[in-house]
């Protein structure tokens, strides 16, 4: 075990400690000036055991720092809000921006055992989470975000003494209550399951720091003597130009699974046969939606496709009769300023919907591998990239909240493209809705053609299919789409 091998007996003299605290509290408020100035984000998790000194190795790590440059999250049980998202929503949300430090004493480690170990086979949830938590991690850390982990660890007889101190004393008898003293009673019993959880999600790009806890001083200058380290190592390879640390892994792109794509249904239909079937299930709609919303499960639509296929038209069409309490819609636009200074999928993971309601995404985290990638706004290996980063999501958010996703490519012809456009730019009442951006984008329609392709055929994926609506028959397309959603929303049920 690894908690096992750490030397507890460690400690410091007075003397040392003050001399080279002094010295890395300067040497650590410069770092923070010269990594915002780098535009590198630094996230900080301080973990550990009741009682193990996470408060005042906080205290001790803050106050080095300047306080306009980092957020502190101390992180406690997750509100009714966050209860109803999944599990990483309140996570993503605090991640840093760049150039800003978020430190956490305690983080989504704490809050995944404390959670697991409540629920039935709680050893398989938890595996599940531990691959959740690396992923995460990877993400951030592949977008640039320093990651230091540190874990607190003392021995069951220290902790005892250090919980009964707290209870005598009034000012803070009220931190220990019945349930720390009823962990502390099963020490033994997390051990290995803390040992376990380090080991697996111990990584190149998010390691975790063992700090033997005993003697506070010398835990403190572990942990800022590693931050430092790891600080300045990162902030003379960005003054040399070099974006990532160490060796560059490989690549890793989902497999193609090639998807069909059709402008026009193969058989034709009448469109007064096609409009009495779509006033039946916008009933029908109602009625699935009231039972998600009454079972708490979350649903996401995606739509995209070219520029005036009909997102619109579909979107304001399956939510007419919807109940205005249970959805919402979410246009998404180029990012804005802000946006741009958080990892690209904040945004979007931002207005996952909680249980029972439904969130369609007109445009979505899609523009990533397409007009990002054919407008040469991200590199090359970001969008590359995003492809496997996308499916982690979408998996994570099925998984975790029991709920489902929709995603919709809306093809049209070149042809039907074009004579949409001309009718829009001629009809006053429509007019507004062409622009020279769209103009120039038809410019590029083999690229994005291209791009297309190889988005559903590396995220199609069994837990988030696309389905290609043929979406030159207007009617046609709002019909086959409105029963996706509804097929989809009763396999959830």
């Amino acid at each position: 075990m690894m908690l096992d091998k750490l030397d507890l007996t460690k400690t410091t003299d007075e003397a040392k400690y003050e001399k080279t605290l002094a010295e890395y509290t300067d040497r650590l408020a410069v770092l923070q000036r010269t990594l915002r100035d780098q535009k590198v984000p630094t996230v900080i998790v301080i973990e550990g055991w009741n009682a193990s000194g996470i408060t005042r190795m906080v205290h001790e790590i803050v106050h080095a720092l300047d306080p306009r440059g980092y957020t502190l999250h101390a992180i406690e049980k997750p509100t009714e809000e966050e209860r109803g998202r999944p599990f990483l929503w309140r996570f993503w949300l605090k991640t840093p921006s760049r150039g800003r430090m978020a430190i956490f004493a305690r983080s989504w480690y704490s809050r995944t055992i404390s959670e697991m170990r409540q629920k039935h086979a709680w050893e398989k949830s938890l595996k599940g989470r531990m691959k959740r938590i690396n992923t995460f991690e990877r993400m951030l850390a592949d977008d640039g975000t320093i990651i230091l982990k540190f874990f607190l660890h003392i021995a069951k007889d220290v902790q005892k003494v250090r919980l009964e101190e707290r209870e005598r004393n009034p000012r803070t008898a009220w931190l220990v209550t019945p349930s720390i003293w009823n962990l502390h009673r099963h020490y033994e019993d997390s051990l290995p399951v803390f040992d376990e959880f380090i080991a697996k999600t111990d990584t190149d790009y998010a390691p975790w720091t063992l700090v033997e806890g005993t003697d506070p001083r010398y835990a403190i200058l572990k942990v800022f003597g590693t931050i430092i380290k790891t600080l300045e190592n990162r902030a003379e390879a960005e003054a040399e130009g070099k974006q990532k640390k160490g060796k560059q892994k490989e690549l890793v792109k989902p497999k193609k699974n090639p998807v069909k794509r059709r402008s026009a249904p193969e058989k034709g239909v009448e469109k007064n046969d096609l409009q009495a079937q779509f006033a039946n299930l916008q009933a029908e709609m109602l009625d699935v939606h009231s039972v998600l919303f009454k079972r708490k499960i979350p649903l996401i639509i995606v739509y995209e496709g070219w520029d005036a296929a009909g997102k619109g038209g579909s979107i304001t069409r399956l939510t007419r009769f919807m109940n205005p309490l249970g959805y919402y819609v979410v246009p998404v636009s180029a990012p804005t300023a802000h946006e741009k200074e958080y990892h690209y999928l904040r945004r979007f993971i931002k207005y996952f919907p909680p249980g029972g309601d439904i969130a369609v995404f007109d445009r979505s985290w899609y523009g990533r591998v397409l007009v990002e990638r054919v407008e040469k706004i991200t590199p090359e290996p970001a969008w590359q990239r995003a492809y496997q980063e996308i499916n982690e999501m979408e998996e994570d958010f099925v998984t975790s909240s029991n709920g489902g996703i929709v995603k919709f490519w809306l093809e049209i012809s070149k042809d039907e493209q074009l004579k949409r456009f001309n009718e829009r730019a001629s009809d006053p009442k429509k007019v507004y809705k062409i622009t020279e951006e769209d103009w120039r984008n038809r410019e590029k329609w083999d690229q994005y053609d291209e791009a297309v392709d190889e988005m559903l055929a590396r995220t199609s994926t069994e837990i988030a299919p696309w389905t290609v609506v043929e979406s030159d028959d207007k009617w046609f397309a709002r019909v086959k789409a409105l029963k996706t959603v509804i097929a989809t929303a009763r396999n959830l049920l």
